[in-house]
């Protein structure tokens, strides 16, 4: 079966049969301006629909003239299928050979190459032109490749065609996982009567009609009025789907090409970002990629200038790849493995491409940058928190999901609570929390006067961690006996009563029988008054639980009861009293409440007497 939505692009040299070949799949000309239809070239992105036992195969037709290259990457936003046409009768040609070091960037998995025009050249040439095709493509590695010879007026080899791209539908893999709607726009434009629509290719996640959304990277807020997915009424779009949102109080004008649509407050524009780029081993010395200099950047449906800062070369040759942070002339919001092309600006031609390996460089030096960014380029997303946990001090935000790993939620949430102290998307290195927790500790235990207001500038930029912070601190002072008051820690000199009330609450450790001012007045040769307002002190700091009118049992144990109590219910089927008197050596002035007590835990049924796990009772009969 195949994915419910496939956008396939189609690539290939002018002229060699792209837009005729999507008109006989699917009925539509692609070609939406009439120069295109007067001059049969396709200058901007055309988008037409296949309907295949219930999955949408969407074609985006992208232009094939070399100077309408923006487009051809533009149009390659979203891409699952890559849809090569050669032409039978002129074989591999320049455009032919410059789109395939694009689209080899592009991390698409599946690669149908179709000779056209198959109906015009002899037998022997038809098969010596698939040869030469399998010898260039074979160059790349797609996971998935399939090689046709297809003629428009040949319903057989359209058939055969159709049948490929549905069976390679079922191939695809989700580049990016996210139930956050994020949209590319690539044109923005007004309908009278409706007002400003946006259109795009859906990468992640779902959006409906009177859905809130926010155009980036201007931070537009807005929302969608109507929804149309493939030039029909939606109520909705999810990834994979053309859509086209109609949205609200919205200047077409604020809107440009490059940007995106999204869910509010969870994507973040970038001013600048790092990234692997390797260039084309097909470029001349002319058009080496040199170190802090613009090119011409295209970047999903953006285009605009980028500097090149490259991590620790001065240049780079043909075929040679580096690090390095790009620096665009707008905001820009990549996703993590994002890809990416360089056009020198004269002559105008594609010298590199690149992936997105980071929107920030947390604050790191630059040997530890370089590591932090070959752990992420190769995987090691451990060994990538290990960078970040030991080399930052403070506090810092991980961005969302996509544009920081390709990584699955559940693993990056692990590494997080293994390395880090959270709060939501903001985090700071376990090894620096626990360096500031050991000097907060190392002043209180040196009898001073410790002002917790001295600690907030080392988590100032996150009021949630040093909450957190704040918290652990003046539960492991009070743990150890110091005193909170008025934002201070300091050792305070115990009374007389909170000295017996240490004393009582051991000796109960020892002897649960000790349970009631009477006893412990008997026990310790005290007055009852003040054993009565030593178990007060005791149960006002959760020390010790109230049993009944009289008696008392220190809290830990009563727990561990409570623990024992459910796994003897479930092994033996009910507690009773007999039962209660193997989990713990008390009288029956104690065991009585205890098992009382069990009611109250909303845990048990009360059967004469016999206390069954709730949903478990098997009464006897």
């Amino acid at each position: 079966m195949g994915r419910q939505n496939v956008i396939v692009g189609t690539a290939g040299h002018i002229d060699h049969g792209k837009s005729a070949l999507v008109e006989r799949l699917t009925g539509v000309h692609p070609d939406r301006f009439k120069e295109e239809q007067e001059r049969g070239i396709t200058l901007d992105l055309g988008f037409a629909a296949l309907e295949i036992d219930k999955t949408t195969i969407s074609f985006v037709d992208v232009p094939g003239h070399e100077k309408l290259i923006r487009n051809m990457i533009a149009g390659a936003t979203g891409i699952d299928i890559i849809l090569f046409a050669v032409d039978a009768t002129e074989g591999i040609k320049p455009q032919t050979i410059e789109h395939a070091d694009i689209l080899s960037v592009l991390n698409i998995e599946t690669l149908i190459v179709v000779l056209t025009k198959a109906d015009k050249v002899s037998e022997a040439l038809l098969n010596r032109r698939l040869s030469e095709a399998r010898e260039f493509f074979n160059r790349f590695t797609y996971p998935y490749k399939r090689f046709l010879t297809v003629s428009i007026y040949d319903q057989h080899s359209i058939d055969n065609l159709k049948k490929t791209l549905y069976e390679c539908s079922g191939l695809i893999s989700s580049k990016y996982t996210s139930h956050d709607f994020l949209m590319r726009i690539d044109r923005s434009f007004s309908v009278k009567g409706a007002g400003t629509v946006v259109t795009g290719s859906c990468i992640t996640g779902r959006i409906k009609t009177g859905d809130d959304i926010e155009i980036l990277p201007a931070g537009i807020q807005t929302k969608v009025k109507n929804i149309q997915v493939h030039s029909k009424n939606s109520l909705s779009a999810s990834a994979g789907d053309r859509a086209a949102l109609n949205v609200t109080g919205v200047d077409k004008g604020n809107v440009h090409r490059g940007d995106i649509a999204a869910a509010p407050k969870v994507f973040s524009p970038a001013a600048s970002f790092y990234a692997r780029l390797k260039t084309f081993s097909s470029i001349s010395k002319r058009d080496v990629i040199k170190h802090n200099k613009s090119y011409r950047f295209l970047i999903g449906t953006y285009a605009g200038e980028a500097k090149i800062i490259l991590l620790g070369k001065k240049s780079l040759n043909a075929g040679e790849s580096a690090l390095c942070k790009i620096v665009p002339d707008k905001p820009y919001t990549p996703l993590f493995g994002e890809a990416f092309f360089l056009r020198s600006l004269s002559p105008q031609i594609t010298v590199a491409g690149g992936r997105v390996l980071s929107i920030t460089n947390f604050g790191l030096a630059k040997n530890n940058l370089v590591t932090f960014l070959s752990c992420m380029e190769n995987g090691k997303t451990e060994e990538a928190f290990k960078v970040l946990e030991t080399n930052i001090e403070g506090t810092f935000d991980i961005p969302t999901l996509i544009q920081f790993t390709d990584k699955k939620s559940d693993e990056i949430k692990h590494l997080i609570k293994k390395y880090f102290i959270s709060a939501g998307r903001t985090v700071t290195p376990g090894k620096y929390f626990s360096k500031i927790t050991d000097m907060a500790k190392e002043e209180i235990y040196s009898g001073k006067t410790v002002s917790l207001s001295g600690y907030h500038k080392y988590f100032k930029n996150s009021e949630n961690i040093w909450k957190i912070f704040r918290e652990n601190l003046i539960r492991l002072a009070e743990k150890n006996g110091y005193t909170y008051e008025n934002e201070k820690i300091f050792k305070k000199r115990k009374s007389e009563h909170e000295k017996l009330a240490d004393e009582i609450y051991e000796k109960m450790s020892q002897d649960v029988s000790l349970s009631n001012a009477a006893n412990l007045s008997s026990f310790l040769n005290i007055p009852e008054k003040a054993a009565a307002n030593a178990l007060t002190i005791l149960a006002n700091k959760g020390k010790v639980k109230k049993l009944d009118e009289k008696n008392f049992i220190r809290t830990d144990i009563f727990d561990d009861f409570i623990q024992l109590a459910v796994k003897t219910a479930k092994k033996e089927q009910y507690i009773d009293l007999k039962k209660a008197k193997t989990i713990i050596e008390a009288p029956r002035k104690i065991l009585i409440p205890l098992i009382e007590q069990l009611d109250k835990t909303g845990l048990f049924t009360n059967k004469d007497n016999k206390r069954y796990l709730k949903g478990d009772e098997t009464a006897e009969f």
